[in-house]
């Protein structure tokens, strides 16, 4: 009786461990999914800035090729 008692706190017991190890990882990785969708956010901003700049060096070229 003892030995079945024991083996199944110890169930318990590895099974509760294992419930906060996937709990860590999962907050683990949330905070890895937001950095990642922070840098593209960053990244799309990065690319919107550098099109606007494309634009007015296409237009400023224009201009001094038409001069």
């Amino acid at each position: 009786m003892k030995k079945l008692l024991i083996v199944t706190f110890g169930f318990l017991l590895m099974i509760s461990c294992t419930d906060k190890k996937k709990q860590e990882d999962e907050k683990k990785i949330e905070a890895a999914i937001q950095k990642i969708d922070s840098i593209e956010s960053q990244v799309k901003e990065g690319m919107e800035k550098l099109n606007e700049a494309t634009k007015k060096l296409e237009e400023q070229l224009q201009k001094i090729d038409s001069i």
